[in-house]
Protein backbone atom coordinates (compact mmCIF):
# COMPACT_ATOMS: atom_id res chain seq x y z
CA UNK A 1 0.00 0.00 0.00
CA UNK A 2 1.34 3.42 -0.98
CA UNK A 3 -1.34 6.11 -0.86
CA UNK A 4 1.15 8.92 -1.59
CA UNK A 5 3.51 8.27 -4.49
CA UNK A 6 5.67 11.37 -4.10
CA UNK A 7 5.71 14.73 -2.33
CA UNK A 8 6.68 17.84 -4.30
CA UNK A 9 8.18 20.91 -2.53
CA UNK A 10 5.42 23.51 -2.52
CA UNK A 11 7.78 26.49 -2.59
CA UNK A 12 9.25 25.16 -5.83
CA UNK A 13 5.77 24.88 -7.35
CA UNK A 14 4.96 28.38 -6.10
CA UNK A 15 8.05 29.85 -7.77
CA UNK A 16 7.35 27.92 -10.99
CA UNK A 17 3.77 29.24 -11.08
CA UNK A 18 4.99 32.84 -10.68
CA UNK A 19 7.64 32.46 -13.40
CA UNK A 20 5.14 30.90 -15.80
CA UNK A 21 2.63 33.66 -15.03
CA UNK A 22 5.20 36.33 -15.95
CA UNK A 23 6.26 34.47 -19.10
CA UNK A 24 2.63 34.00 -20.12
CA UNK A 25 1.85 37.68 -19.50
CA UNK A 26 4.84 38.88 -21.55
CA UNK A 27 3.99 36.49 -24.38
CA UNK A 28 0.39 37.72 -24.38
CA UNK A 29 1.52 41.35 -24.56
CA UNK A 30 3.85 40.62 -27.48
CA UNK A 31 1.17 38.75 -29.39
CA UNK A 32 -1.42 41.48 -28.83
CA UNK A 33 1.12 44.11 -29.88
CA UNK A 34 1.34 42.38 -33.24
CA UNK A 35 -2.41 41.83 -33.46
CA UNK A 36 -4.46 44.09 -31.15
CA UNK A 37 -7.62 42.16 -32.01
CA UNK A 38 -6.44 39.09 -30.13
CA UNK A 39 -8.30 38.53 -26.82
CA UNK A 40 -6.43 38.84 -23.55
CA UNK A 41 -5.18 35.54 -22.17
CA UNK A 42 -6.49 34.44 -18.78
CA UNK A 43 -3.59 32.03 -18.24
CA UNK A 44 -1.52 34.47 -16.09
CA UNK A 45 -4.48 34.91 -13.73
CA UNK A 46 -4.94 31.15 -13.40
CA UNK A 47 -1.24 30.72 -12.61
CA UNK A 48 -1.30 33.51 -10.04
CA UNK A 49 -4.40 31.96 -8.51
CA UNK A 50 -2.63 28.61 -8.28
CA UNK A 51 0.36 30.26 -6.60
CA UNK A 52 -1.96 31.94 -4.10
CA UNK A 53 -3.66 28.63 -3.28
CA UNK A 54 -0.26 27.02 -2.72
CA UNK A 55 0.79 29.80 -0.38
CA UNK A 56 -2.47 29.70 1.55
CA UNK A 57 -2.81 25.91 1.87
CA UNK A 58 0.82 24.85 2.16
CA UNK A 59 2.48 28.03 3.45
CA UNK A 60 -0.06 28.84 6.14
CA UNK A 61 -1.07 32.35 5.06
CA UNK A 62 -2.95 34.11 2.28
CA UNK A 63 -1.10 37.45 2.52
CA UNK A 64 2.58 37.44 1.41
CA UNK A 65 4.99 38.23 4.22
CA UNK A 66 8.59 37.60 5.19
CA UNK A 67 7.45 35.28 7.96
CA UNK A 68 5.57 33.01 5.55
CA UNK A 69 8.52 32.65 3.17
CA UNK A 70 11.04 32.21 6.01
CA UNK A 71 9.41 29.05 7.34
CA UNK A 72 9.15 25.64 5.67
CA UNK A 73 6.02 24.90 3.68
CA UNK A 74 4.16 21.64 3.67
CA UNK A 75 4.90 19.59 0.54
CA UNK A 76 2.25 18.85 -2.08
CA UNK A 77 1.35 15.13 -1.92
CA UNK A 78 0.70 13.28 -5.16
CA UNK A 79 -1.87 10.62 -4.27
CA UNK A 80 -1.79 7.24 -5.96
CA UNK A 81 -5.54 7.23 -6.46
CA UNK A 82 -5.46 10.60 -8.22
CA UNK A 83 -2.59 9.50 -10.44
CA UNK A 84 -4.42 6.34 -11.49
CA UNK A 85 -7.64 8.27 -12.06
CA UNK A 86 -5.82 10.80 -14.23
CA UNK A 87 -4.01 8.03 -16.10
CA UNK A 88 -7.29 6.27 -16.83
CA UNK A 89 -8.76 9.48 -18.27
CA UNK A 90 -5.75 10.18 -20.47
CA UNK A 91 -5.64 6.65 -21.86
CA UNK A 92 -9.42 6.68 -22.20
CA UNK A 93 -9.20 9.91 -24.19
CA UNK A 94 -6.93 8.43 -26.88
CA UNK A 95 -8.96 5.22 -27.07
CA UNK A 96 -12.31 7.03 -27.29
CA UNK A 97 -11.00 9.41 -29.97
CA UNK A 98 -9.79 6.51 -32.11
CA UNK A 99 -13.00 4.52 -31.79
CA UNK A 100 -15.15 7.61 -32.35
CA UNK A 101 -13.24 8.35 -35.56
CA UNK A 102 -13.81 4.77 -36.70
CA UNK A 103 -17.54 5.21 -36.06
CA UNK A 104 -17.78 8.45 -38.03
CA UNK A 105 -17.99 10.89 -35.12
CA UNK A 106 -16.04 14.13 -35.78
CA UNK A 107 -13.01 14.45 -33.52
CA UNK A 108 -13.88 17.92 -32.27
CA UNK A 109 -17.35 16.77 -31.26
CA UNK A 110 -16.04 13.60 -29.64
CA UNK A 111 -13.40 15.56 -27.72
CA UNK A 112 -15.99 17.93 -26.27
CA UNK A 113 -18.36 15.14 -25.30
CA UNK A 114 -15.53 13.17 -23.68
CA UNK A 115 -14.33 16.19 -21.70
CA UNK A 116 -17.75 16.95 -20.21
CA UNK A 117 -18.40 13.26 -19.61
CA UNK A 118 -15.13 12.97 -17.67
CA UNK A 119 -15.89 16.07 -15.57
CA UNK A 120 -19.40 14.97 -14.64
CA UNK A 121 -18.31 11.40 -14.00
CA UNK A 122 -16.07 12.69 -11.21
CA UNK A 123 -18.87 14.90 -9.92
CA UNK A 124 -21.34 12.01 -10.01
CA UNK A 125 -18.91 9.65 -8.30
CA UNK A 126 -18.33 12.15 -5.51
CA UNK A 127 -22.02 12.99 -5.11
CA UNK A 128 -23.01 9.34 -4.68
CA UNK A 129 -20.19 8.84 -2.17
CA UNK A 130 -21.40 11.86 -0.19
CA UNK A 131 -24.97 10.55 -0.23
CA UNK A 132 -24.06 7.13 1.17
CA UNK A 133 -21.43 8.47 3.61
CA UNK A 134 -22.87 11.84 4.61
CA UNK A 135 -21.96 11.49 8.28
CA UNK A 136 -18.28 11.13 7.37
CA UNK A 137 -17.83 14.78 6.35
CA UNK A 138 -16.89 17.24 9.09
CA UNK A 139 -16.78 20.34 6.89
CA UNK A 140 -17.73 21.55 3.43
CA UNK A 141 -14.05 21.59 2.45
CA UNK A 142 -13.84 17.80 2.82
CA UNK A 143 -16.36 17.43 0.01
CA UNK A 144 -13.77 18.63 -2.53
CA UNK A 145 -10.88 16.37 -1.44
CA UNK A 146 -11.43 13.83 -4.21
CA UNK A 147 -7.70 13.09 -4.45
CA UNK A 148 -7.98 11.19 -1.17
CA UNK A 149 -10.49 8.76 -2.62
CA UNK A 150 -14.13 8.79 -1.73
CA UNK A 151 -15.61 8.11 -5.16
CA UNK A 152 -18.26 5.54 -6.07
CA UNK A 153 -17.82 3.99 -9.51
CA UNK A 154 -21.51 3.73 -10.28
CA UNK A 155 -22.03 7.38 -9.36
CA UNK A 156 -19.39 8.30 -11.93
CA UNK A 157 -21.03 6.11 -14.55
CA UNK A 158 -24.43 7.69 -13.93
CA UNK A 159 -22.98 11.21 -14.02
CA UNK A 160 -21.02 10.43 -17.16
CA UNK A 161 -24.07 8.90 -18.84
CA UNK A 162 -26.19 11.98 -18.16
CA UNK A 163 -23.43 14.27 -19.45
CA UNK A 164 -23.04 12.13 -22.58
CA UNK A 165 -26.79 12.14 -23.17
CA UNK A 166 -27.02 15.92 -22.91
CA UNK A 167 -23.98 16.62 -25.09
CA UNK A 168 -24.99 14.07 -27.73
CA UNK A 169 -28.49 15.52 -27.81
CA UNK A 170 -27.07 19.03 -28.18
CA UNK A 171 -24.91 17.96 -31.13
CA UNK A 172 -27.51 15.68 -32.68
CA UNK A 173 -25.31 12.60 -32.34
CA UNK A 174 -27.11 9.37 -31.49
CA UNK A 175 -26.29 8.35 -27.92
CA UNK A 176 -25.83 4.70 -28.84
CA UNK A 177 -23.36 5.66 -31.56
CA UNK A 178 -21.27 7.52 -29.00
CA UNK A 179 -21.83 4.82 -26.38
CA UNK A 180 -20.33 2.11 -28.58
CA UNK A 181 -17.22 4.26 -29.03
CA UNK A 182 -16.82 5.40 -25.43
CA UNK A 183 -17.68 2.49 -23.11
CA UNK A 184 -14.45 0.56 -23.82
CA UNK A 185 -12.65 3.53 -22.25
CA UNK A 186 -14.92 3.27 -19.22
CA UNK A 187 -14.16 -0.43 -18.74
CA UNK A 188 -10.41 0.08 -19.16
CA UNK A 189 -10.52 3.13 -16.89
CA UNK A 190 -12.25 1.09 -14.19
CA UNK A 191 -9.40 -1.41 -14.26
CA UNK A 192 -6.70 1.27 -14.06
CA UNK A 193 -8.42 3.22 -11.29
CA UNK A 194 -8.70 0.11 -9.12
CA UNK A 195 -4.91 -0.01 -9.00
CA UNK A 196 -5.16 3.33 -7.22
CA UNK A 197 -7.66 1.77 -4.80
CA UNK A 198 -5.19 -1.01 -4.05
CA UNK A 199 -2.34 1.45 -3.44
CA UNK A 200 -4.57 3.61 -1.26
CA UNK A 201 -5.90 0.60 0.67
CA UNK A 202 -9.60 1.38 0.25
CA UNK A 203 -12.36 -0.92 -1.05
CA UNK A 204 -10.77 -3.92 0.65
CA UNK A 205 -12.41 -7.32 1.00
CA UNK A 206 -13.56 -9.71 3.68
CA UNK A 207 -11.06 -11.75 5.64
CA UNK A 208 -9.95 -14.92 3.90
CA UNK A 209 -7.59 -17.87 4.24
CA UNK A 210 -7.18 -18.22 0.48
CA UNK A 211 -3.57 -18.16 -0.74
CA UNK A 212 -4.08 -14.92 -2.70
CA UNK A 213 -5.40 -12.99 0.31
CA UNK A 214 -3.42 -9.83 1.10
CA UNK A 215 -2.69 -7.99 4.34
CA UNK A 216 -2.59 -4.20 4.47
CA UNK A 217 -0.02 -2.39 6.66
CA UNK A 218 -0.67 -0.61 9.93
CA UNK A 219 -2.91 2.48 9.78
CA UNK A 220 -4.52 1.37 6.53
CA UNK A 221 -8.34 1.33 6.36
CA UNK A 222 -8.44 -2.45 6.77
CA UNK A 223 -6.02 -2.34 9.72
CA UNK A 224 -8.07 0.36 11.47
CA UNK A 225 -11.33 -1.54 11.02
CA UNK A 226 -9.84 -4.83 12.19
CA UNK A 227 -8.40 -3.04 15.22
CA UNK A 228 -11.78 -1.48 16.03
CA UNK A 229 -13.36 -4.94 15.86
CA UNK A 230 -10.58 -6.24 18.16
CA UNK A 231 -9.54 -8.80 15.58
CA UNK A 232 -5.95 -7.57 15.90
CA UNK A 233 -3.94 -5.89 18.65
CA UNK A 234 -2.68 -2.27 18.51
CA UNK A 235 0.89 -3.47 18.03
CA UNK A 236 -0.05 -5.48 14.93
CA UNK A 237 1.95 -4.40 11.90
CA UNK A 238 -0.70 -5.40 9.37
CA UNK A 239 -4.35 -6.30 9.00
CA UNK A 240 -5.67 -9.81 8.65
CA UNK A 241 -5.53 -11.32 5.15
CA UNK A 242 -8.45 -10.09 3.06
CA UNK A 243 -9.84 -10.66 -0.41
CA UNK A 244 -8.04 -8.37 -2.89
CA UNK A 245 -11.35 -7.04 -4.20
CA UNK A 246 -9.54 -4.17 -5.90
CA UNK A 247 -7.77 -6.72 -8.08
CA UNK A 248 -11.01 -8.60 -8.65
CA UNK A 249 -12.53 -5.48 -10.12
CA UNK A 250 -9.40 -4.70 -12.09
CA UNK A 251 -9.62 -8.15 -13.69
CA UNK A 252 -13.34 -7.64 -14.26
CA UNK A 253 -12.64 -4.33 -15.99
CA UNK A 254 -9.96 -5.84 -18.22
CA UNK A 255 -12.20 -8.79 -19.08
CA UNK A 256 -15.11 -6.52 -19.98
CA UNK A 257 -12.78 -4.32 -22.01
CA UNK A 258 -11.54 -7.32 -24.03
CA UNK A 259 -15.13 -8.45 -24.54
CA UNK A 260 -16.22 -5.00 -25.71
CA UNK A 261 -13.41 -4.78 -28.25
CA UNK A 262 -14.41 -8.21 -29.57
CA UNK A 263 -18.07 -7.22 -29.79
CA UNK A 264 -17.09 -4.11 -31.75
CA UNK A 265 -15.58 -6.37 -34.40
CA UNK A 266 -18.63 -8.63 -34.75
CA UNK A 267 -21.49 -6.26 -33.81
CA UNK A 268 -24.67 -6.31 -35.86
CA UNK A 269 -26.29 -3.10 -34.61
CA UNK A 270 -25.47 0.11 -32.79
CA UNK A 271 -25.89 -0.15 -29.03
CA UNK A 272 -24.61 -3.72 -28.90
CA UNK A 273 -21.30 -2.66 -27.36
CA UNK A 274 -23.00 -0.28 -24.93
CA UNK A 275 -25.48 -2.93 -23.74
CA UNK A 276 -22.66 -5.45 -23.32
CA UNK A 277 -20.90 -3.04 -20.96
CA UNK A 278 -24.06 -2.20 -19.00
CA UNK A 279 -24.94 -5.85 -18.45
CA UNK A 280 -21.37 -7.10 -18.05
CA UNK A 281 -20.49 -4.64 -15.29
CA UNK A 282 -24.01 -4.88 -13.89
CA UNK A 283 -23.51 -8.61 -13.32
CA UNK A 284 -19.87 -8.67 -12.18
CA UNK A 285 -19.97 -5.71 -9.80
CA UNK A 286 -22.71 -7.11 -7.51
CA UNK A 287 -20.80 -10.41 -7.36
CA UNK A 288 -17.59 -8.64 -6.33
CA UNK A 289 -19.56 -6.70 -3.71
CA UNK A 290 -20.21 -10.00 -1.91
CA UNK A 291 -16.50 -10.14 -1.04
CA UNK A 292 -16.19 -6.45 -0.04
CA UNK A 293 -15.96 -5.57 3.65
CA UNK A 294 -15.42 -1.80 3.83
CA UNK A 295 -18.24 0.16 5.43
CA UNK A 296 -18.37 3.08 2.97
CA UNK A 297 -20.73 1.58 0.40
CA UNK A 298 -24.19 2.28 1.81
CA UNK A 299 -27.15 0.09 0.95
CA UNK A 300 -30.66 -1.04 1.68
CA UNK A 301 -31.15 -4.23 3.65
CA UNK A 302 -28.70 -6.94 2.57
CA UNK A 303 -27.81 -5.19 -0.70
CA UNK A 304 -25.17 -2.50 -1.10
CA UNK A 305 -25.77 0.62 -3.17
CA UNK A 306 -23.70 -0.76 -6.05
CA UNK A 307 -25.55 -4.07 -5.97
CA UNK A 308 -28.90 -2.29 -6.22
CA UNK A 309 -27.70 -0.12 -9.10
CA UNK A 310 -25.99 -3.07 -10.81
CA UNK A 311 -29.08 -5.28 -10.71
CA UNK A 312 -31.27 -2.41 -11.93
CA UNK A 313 -28.83 -1.59 -14.74
CA UNK A 314 -28.73 -5.22 -15.85
CA UNK A 315 -32.52 -5.38 -16.10
CA UNK A 316 -32.68 -2.10 -18.02
CA UNK A 317 -29.84 -3.23 -20.27
CA UNK A 318 -31.64 -6.47 -21.04
CA UNK A 319 -34.78 -4.54 -21.95
CA UNK A 320 -32.77 -2.28 -24.28
CA UNK A 321 -31.11 -5.31 -25.84
CA UNK A 322 -34.49 -6.89 -26.63
CA UNK A 323 -35.69 -3.63 -28.22
CA UNK A 324 -32.53 -3.30 -30.32
CA UNK A 325 -32.73 -6.91 -31.52
CA UNK A 326 -36.32 -6.39 -32.61
CA UNK A 327 -35.40 -3.24 -34.49
CA UNK A 328 -32.46 -4.99 -36.13
CA UNK A 329 -34.66 -7.85 -37.30
CA UNK A 330 -37.20 -5.40 -38.72
CA UNK A 331 -34.64 -3.27 -40.59
CA UNK A 332 -30.97 -4.37 -40.23
CA UNK A 333 -29.37 -1.50 -42.15
CA UNK A 334 -31.15 1.27 -40.23
CA UNK A 335 -29.52 0.40 -36.90
CA UNK A 336 -25.93 0.09 -38.12
CA UNK A 337 -25.27 3.76 -37.40
CA UNK A 338 -21.48 3.56 -37.63
CA UNK A 339 -21.83 2.76 -41.34
CA UNK A 340 -23.99 5.83 -42.02
CA UNK A 341 -23.04 9.51 -42.36
CA UNK A 342 -24.35 11.59 -39.49
CA UNK A 343 -26.71 13.41 -41.83
CA UNK A 344 -28.22 10.09 -42.90
CA UNK A 345 -28.72 8.95 -39.30
CA UNK A 346 -30.51 12.24 -38.60
CA UNK A 347 -33.02 11.48 -41.34
CA UNK A 348 -33.45 7.89 -40.15
CA UNK A 349 -33.90 8.99 -36.54
CA UNK A 350 -36.52 11.55 -37.50
CA UNK A 351 -38.49 8.88 -39.30
CA UNK A 352 -38.72 6.35 -36.48
CA UNK A 353 -37.62 8.13 -33.28
CA UNK A 354 -34.26 7.68 -31.59
CA UNK A 355 -33.33 5.11 -29.00
CA UNK A 356 -31.59 6.51 -25.96
CA UNK A 357 -32.00 10.21 -26.88
CA UNK A 358 -29.42 12.32 -28.61
CA UNK A 359 -31.04 12.30 -32.06
CA UNK A 360 -29.72 10.45 -35.06
CA UNK A 361 -27.23 12.87 -36.54
CA UNK A 362 -26.14 16.52 -36.61
CA UNK A 363 -26.21 19.55 -38.82
CA UNK A 364 -23.18 20.81 -40.69
CA UNK A 365 -22.89 23.81 -38.43
CA UNK A 366 -20.52 23.24 -35.49
CA UNK A 367 -21.36 24.46 -32.04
Amino acid sequence: MRPILVEIPSKLLFAAALVLAVVSFVRDRLLRKRDPKLPRSSTPLYLLGGALVLMGNRGGGWVPSGEIFAKAWLPVPIYAYGVMLGTSMIIGWFLAMRLAKNDGIPQDQAATIYMWTAVWSIVGARVLYIIVNFAEFDSAVDVFKVWKGGLVAYGGMIGGFLASWYNCHKRKIHLLRWGDASVPSVALGTAITRIGCLLFGCDYGRTTSLPWGISFPAHSPAWKDHLALQWIKPEATSSLAVHPTQMYEMLAGLSIFALLMFVRRVRRFSGQVFVTWVMGYGILRPIIEIFRDDDQRGGIGPLSTSQIIGITATLLGFGLLVALIRRYRADPTSVRLWEMPLEATASAGAGRGSTGGGGGGRKRKHR
